[in-house]
């Protein structure tokens, strides 16, 4: 049977070579595609997981739902070392979130405030990356007694200070006090348009002082070897806090939810762009499938007459039609393999730089995994074979009377 489908779609070598290449095309095509759009999202949801929600979170129950001053986590020493200790968990830091009122010389401006760990921010997040002038600050205070702060470009510019200046929080501290003290700027982060624009950053121990948190913190930010391990980080961690009854841990996509349901809408429109692909392949292959048949008439007039079933010519055109899809994979595969390794090992520059979370990329790199070259082809070979249904029943539902007659 196979031998007999090898030979019939070499009866007209033409138009066997133009269909192929129309498949062969298609393949390397959704290749190509599916690596830049799978590796774009990768590189996007790693710089973002990294720098802002982390793979996983632990905060107190219902700081997720409802973030208040008030929910709180300890930030000892013995309570990092135990969750370092986990098996997933690569990195971890503590992190203060409030709000505040800035003051400059002359003006006020409504800040966030982020107080982080200065030595495990810096080898988990990128802040350190984003300063574009000054330093990254010290974990304790200066000679002069003040903590020294990094604040975003926006709270910058409203308040115009620059480096050096002395900047003013007023808030309220998680015991019912005033929260007010003078820090010195050593910093300014990202651009204005970055998502860092109307933050200040303090060091964690100036963060607990201000807002009356002694050796608390508001979550845990836990990364683990890669973003896709998140899930079963979470699980890990709601484990090993079944003891601590008043916390939990919180995936990525549950932190940022929003931002989780637009890349999945987004990776779902990416492929209207492949089932455009996939119809116009169809096409070519439903039309070379059909004349085939039609060509053939006859012949399988002559084999239903000696006793041919039906459905052995219905599986001999849906043979002949996956033999073809299945060597148009096997040569677009040998094509796409030395283009997208270079895509996933080098990648492109892109026309204009793309800033994420305030650190700015310039290059695109495609994903080289075996998802990319096995989906497509599954993908062509079974539009291909669904396509090949219609010509295949054509086929079987000859009546070799009928069809013997222009013999």
């Amino acid at each position: 049977m196979l031998r007999l489908a090898f030979r019939n779609i070499l009866r007209n070598k033409r138009r066997t070579v133009l269909t192929m290449l129309s498949m062969l095309g298609g393949y390397v095509l959704l290749v190509l595609s599916l690596s830049v759009q799978n590796g774009s999202y990768e590189q996007v949801i790693d710089f973002f997981t990294k720098d802002s929600t982390g793979h996983a979170q632990i905060s107190e129950v219902g700081y997720q739902q409802r973030a208040t001053l008030y929910k709180a986590v300890p930030a000892s020493d013995a309570f990092y070392q135990q969750l370092t200790s986990l098996p997933l968990v690569s990195a971890a830091a503590p992190r203060i979130k409030s709000g505040a009122l800035a003051y400059g010389e002359t003006k006020s401006f409504p800040v966030q405030v982020v107080g982080v760990d200065a030595q495990k921010e810096a080898g988990l997040s990128f802040l350190a990356e984003k300063i574009k002038q000054g330093r990254y600050f010290n974990a304790q205070p200066n000679s002069d007694g003040y903590f020294e702060v990094m604040v975003g470009a926006a709270v910058a510019r409203q308040l115009q200070v620059a480096l050096g200046d002395e900047l003013v929080l007023i808030s309220q501290g998680a015991d019912g006090s005033l929260a007010n003290d003078l820090f010195s700027i050593v910093g300014l982060i990202g651009s204005t348009e970055s998502l860092d624009a109307r933050t200040v950053y303090l060091p964690l121990l100036a963060a607990q002082n201000f807002f009356a948190m002694p050796g608390e913190a508001h979550y845990w930010v836990v990364l683990a070897g890669n973003y896709r391990q998140s899930d079963e980080l979470t699980a890990q961690l709601n484990q090993w806090l079944a003891d601590r009854p008043e916390l939990e841990a919180a995936s990525w996509k549950v932190v940022s939810e929003e931002f989780y349901k637009t890349m999945q809408a987004d990776i779902e429109g990416g492929y209207i762009f492949y089932y455009i692909i996939i119809f116009l392949v169809c096409i070519g292959v439903l039309n070379t499938v059909l004349m085939s048949v039609l060509e053939r008439t006859g012949e399988f007039g002559v084999l239903k007459a000696i006793g041919t079933s039906p459905s052995r010519l219905f599986f001999l055109i849906i043979q002949e039609t996956l033999l073809l899809a299945g060597l148009s994979c096997l040569f677009g595969l040998l094509a796409a393999l030395p283009l997208n390794y270079w895509l996933a090992s080098t990648g492109f520059a892109l026309p204009e730089p793309m800033e994420i979370s305030g650190v700015v990329m310039a290059h695109m790199k495609g994903q080289w995994d075996l998802a990319v070259f096995v989906e497509p082809a599954l993908i062509v070979i079974g539009s291909v074979a669904l396509i090949a249904v219609f010509p295949a029943l054509k086929a079987a539902r000859i009546v070799p009377v009928d069809a013997m007659r222009g013999l």
